[in-house]
């Protein structure tokens, strides 16, 4: 069984989160480890025309939620806090600033943040795909200090090459590139040829 962490924060950008989570709840093999902050659960509520929840924002994309175990963002005791609990990928997905900031300075305030400094240490698979515009200095400064300690960051920024009709095909070309860091086939996006 692949166990795969999903930690969403307080960016922008949550439609990215219930995109992965649809189609990675849809993989019977993997079982999903959900930790949402705080902010996370505020974005949720403000971009998804009203959902007042977290049932209600899996349900409204068709997640699987059989696949699914919730972890409270304060629970520093929670499995997945432990680097002796074997996860696979862990993916923070949207990736405030502050939380790429805090885990590149080896801080855990909360369970992503610990779960990311996990995957460090660990030396285990971490995408962070943050979503911030425009990018300061310190921004990168922190990008570059995950990357060169093996995080693999992508922004939340589509290509246009595979000449998408609507959202949803930009969103899942994002989705997509995070699915092949996992080693996972998909067909969401149109490959270059």
């Amino acid at each position: 069984m692949r166990k795969v962490f999903v930690g969403i924060t307080g960016a922008s950008g949550s439609i990215y989160a219930g995109y992965f989570l649809k189609y990675l709840s849809r993989m019977n093999d993997t079982e999903i480890h959900l930790t949402i902050t705080d902010d996370g659960l505020k974005n949720i509520v403000y971009e998804n025309n009203g959902i007042s929840n977290i049932n209600d924002f899996l349900r409204s994309y068709e997640v699987n939620i059989g696949n699914v175990v919730l972890h409270d963002y304060k629970n520093m005791a929670a499995p997945i806090s432990s680097g002796s609990f074997k996860v696979t990928d862990y993916i923070i997905i949207p990736a405030s600033m502050g939380c790429v900031g805090r885990i590149a300075g080896g801080i855990s305030s909360n369970l992503v943040e610990r779960c990311g400094d996990v995957a460090l240490k660990e030396r285990r698979r971490l995408i962070i795909v943050f979503r911030e515009a425009p990018l300061n200095s310190i921004h990168l400064e922190n990008l570059l200090k995950l990357s060169k300690n093996g995080a693999i960051t992508i922004p939340a920024s589509p290509a246009f090459y595979h000449n998408p009709k609507t959202i949803e095909d930009l969103i899942l070309f994002i989705i997509g590139k995070i699915f092949d860091i996992m080693d996972i086939d998909t067909n969401l996006f149109k490959r270059w040829s």
